[in-house]
């Protein structure tokens, strides 16, 4: 596992709501699309596709700790990754770490 930074803090979401990271891993090269969002105060890092509908969370609506998809409006829990309409639906979330220079995430 490696810890990776994901974005300044200036480039962070405003609160509510969330933009889509790209980025590709320093060591396995592997590329990742990834969704960041501000809910409370606080950061969340989720996979940014919607697994219903393949839409982008980063690109949808946030409202209280669901990421609705810009596509189907799907929503995924920010905090825990599952789907809203199917608690079994779950997609991989990512602890973000805020320090001075930035957002991180273990990956």
């Amino acid at each position: 596992m490696s810890r990776l930074k994901i974005s300044d803090i200036c480039d962070a979401p405003p609160e509510g709501t969330g933009k889509q990271i790209h980025f590709e891993h320093l060591y396995t090269e592997i590329p990742y699309v990834l969704g960041l969002f501000q809910v409370e105060g606080k950061f969340y890092c989720i996979t940014d596709q919607c697994r219903c509908c393949e839409g982008s969370l980063g690109k949808g609506v946030v409202k209280g700790l669901f990421a609705f998809c810009n596509k189907d409006e799907c929503g995924w829990n920010v905090r825990k990754g599952y789907c809203k309409f199917n608690r079994s639906d779950t997609t991989p979330t990512y602890k973000v770490a805020v320090e001075e220079d930035g957002l991180y995430i273990d990956i």
